[in-house]
């Protein structure tokens, strides 16, 4: 297809990093030149230097042949103008990166007028839905959700003592519920594997697993022997997501206290909160840390937008006494960087989007992609079509690609783990998680089309 995406960002570059590395023909539109000369010297695309809202500029980049345009800068209203002009030529599929709820909620304008967006994607809602997702799993440092069948994805880092430390994969199938779980990955010194009943779990392996919601409470007591009830979190930033955050969290009557140095925004917080403490100040001050409690918070969420004080400031409160930290970048290369300070919980609002717009292009019926930052692996939850390759034959008799696994069936709204006498019908979704040379495979064994 041929793909015109318009923002050289970190969600416009790994937008098209992936679709190129996919077959696509990839046209890029920035006007900064030094994204311009970054991805023109990192990826074999083309790139067109000007303004977004410019026509020229535009048909200049092949919008008149594009079949989808991303619109992905960090501007919503310079979005909302390029999906309005891409339907004027004729564009098939607009995607749109839109931050404001006002947009985006759904009441809003955007549902009842002619902006001509197909699929809008809002980077603030998923890191909150994200945020409150951790915190609502003990002992859990990544959360995904799927569309069908209430089937979750969650990541444990295994403590030392964890029950599952030493068990052969293969012998979690003695345990109660182990048909409602599946650990589709493991982490190892930084390594992503797909496990086979033989792999032994050992300590401080980054597990994922997924599991159905309602099997959640008994799986966790095999990676978390503590799973203490959230009572206190602390959050350092007033923004648009952690006034939302902190609402969220007073609902579930949780306890927040907000720092934030700047008064202005302080006083916002304490006009918008009814239940919040709210502290002016910084949260590299360690006296101020100690006067918010920090010895006694279940979590310190950094999401405000300074990438540098987040990280210092989570390090400062883990010292400190605090059980885990959420830190929220903006920017990708330093999640690997944050991870091996030995970070809790690290989230990436970029690379989440990029996830939640690939579902919208990946030929088939993908109804969800979760991207994995250190290793480009990938979780989806795919619809077997009429007439592919998948449908109607005992998986046993199935050449699966090599780096995947089929994690899960779902079936007329339940969560079957696949055995090699199970087969797909027609419409059934299921869930795979895929090593990056075996994505492609993988797509192909649940279309019935090759473009």
């Amino acid at each position: 297809m041929k793909i015109l995406i318009v923002g050289a960002g970190a969600v416009g570059f790994n937008l098209a990093k992936q679709l190129s590395k996919e077959g696509h023909d990839i046209s890029v539109v920035e006007r900064d030149l030094e994204l311009v000369k970054r991805i023109t010297e990192k990826l074999d695309v083309s790139v067109v230097s000007g303004s977004a809202s410019s026509p020229t500029v535009l048909e200049a980049a092949g919008i008149k042949n594009s079949d989808i345009v991303l619109a992905v800068t960090n501007s919503d209203e310079i979005n909302m103008v390029v999906c309005t002009l891409a339907q004027g030529y004729g564009v098939k599929i607009k995607i749109a990166r839109i931050r404001n709820p006002e947009f985006t909620d759904e009441l809003s304008i955007m549902h009842h007028n002619g902006f001509h967006i197909d699929h809008v994607v809002n980077p603030e809602r998923i890191t909150i839905s994200s945020v409150l997702s951790i915190i609502g799993t003990p002992g859990a440092i990544y959360v995904a959700d799927f569309t069908e069948g209430d089937i979750l994805l969650r990541g444990f880092n295994v403590p030392d003592d964890a029950p599952i430390v030493g068990k052969k994969l293969s012998e979690l199938k003695e345990v109660e519920s182990s048909d409602s779980f599946l650990i589709v990955a493991i982490q190892r010194n930084d390594e992503m594997v797909i496990p086979t009943g033989e792999t032994k779990l050992m300590p401080h392996d980054n597990i994922f697993v997924l599991v159905a919601r309602e099997a959640l409470p008994y799986f966790l007591p095999m990676v978390n022997r503590r799973a203490d009830e959230v009572e206190k979190v602390i959050i350092y930033g007033v923004n648009r997501a952690s006034l939302e955050l902190a609402k969220k969290l007073e609902d579930q009557r949780i306890g927040v206290t907000i720092i934030e140095p700047d008064r202005e925004k302080t006083q916002q917080a304490a006009t918008a909160l009814d239940k919040t403490i709210v502290l002016q100040g910084s949260a590299l001050d360690i006296d101020l840390l100690k006067e918010a409690s920090i010895d006694t918070a279940d979590f310190f969420v950094a999401i405000s937008e300074s990438e540098q004080t987040n990280i210092l400031s989570s390090l400062l409160a883990k010292k400190l006494g605090a059980k885990k930290a959420i830190v929220l970048t903006v920017d990708p290369s330093f999640v690997p960087i944050i991870n091996s300070l030995g970070m809790d919980i690290v989230i990436n609002p970029r690379l989440i989007t990029v996830g939640s717009i690939l579902q919208h292009i990946r030929r088939g019926h993908t109804l969800s992609v979760v991207k994995f930052h250190q290793s480009e692996a990938e979780a989806m939850e795919l619809v077997a079509e009429e007439g592919s390759k998948i449908i109607g034959k005992p998986l046993r008799n199935m050449t699966f690609p090599q780096g995947a696994i089929l994690g899960a069936i779902v079936r007329e709204g339940v969560m079957q783990i696949p055995t090699g006498n199970s087969f797909i019908k027609p419409g059934e979704s299921v869930i795979v998680f895929a090593l990056p040379n075996a994505i492609e495979k993988v797509q192909s064994l649940f279309s019935h089309k090759k473009d």
